[in-house]
């Protein structure tokens, strides 16, 4: 355990009574090295502790700083499976969109047509036969068409404006419920510190 570069302090002793365990593990390596002295033995021996000591202090260092980064995997391979969660969701919701939207295409086709279908065989041919020509049962053709998108128009406006007057008065009765109940938790706890204490904290 000693180097050439050490140096001894000899203004300073340690005094101490060993443990009997320790005087005779003392004894049995003097006897096994042939040491006649018990101070190299000692020192050697602080030498083995000391180093045992700087390993154990370092081991505990690594690990403590092991562990955050342990921790900070976990978090990310915990984003990563939320994220992909989010993402599979919302691929669903977007084929759900696609299929919504063609069935709504398909349901318009169908309508278009049949309003075509009816003007062409039922209307126009009465129109003509009161006395309009082509060009006037193709503007008032029209005409209709354009009554029928301005209502549409102002329907989705209207179902749009009651479905956010809804959400916002849902959020608005969630929040006040909160308040309420944080409120007569407050209350509650205030009542079991009197009734424990006799008085109010």
């Amino acid at each position: 355990m000693r180097t050439k570069k050490r140096t001894l302090v000899t203004n300073k002793v340690y005094g101490f009574n060993p443990w009997m365990d320790q005087l005779l593990s003392i004894n049995q390596i003097m006897e096994t090295t042939g040491q006649k002295s018990e101070a190299p033995i000692i020192r050697d021996l602080i030498d083995e502790a000391l180093t045992a000591r700087r390993r154990k202090t370092s081991a505990t260092e690594s690990a403590a700083q092991a562990a955050p980064t342990q921790e900070l995997t976990e978090d990310l391979r915990t984003i990563q499976s939320l994220l992909l969660r989010l993402i599979e969701q919302g691929q669903m919701d977007l084929r759900i969109e696609s299929l919504s939207l063609e069935l709504l295409q398909e349901t318009l086709a169908e309508a278009h047509a049949g309003r075509i279908d009816c003007w062409k065989n039922l209307a126009a041919p009465a129109l003509k036969e009161s006395g309009k020509n082509a060009q006037q049962i193709a503007s008032l053709f029209d005409e209709q068409t354009e009554e029928a998108k301005c209502f549409a128009y102002v329907l989705a406006d209207e179902i749009k404006r009651n479905l956010l007057r809804s959400t916002l008065d849902s959020s608005l009765l969630t929040a006040e419920n909160d308040d309420e109940r944080q409120g007569r938790l407050n209350y509650d706890d205030l009542s079991l510190s009197q009734d424990a204490s006799g008085e109010p904290n």
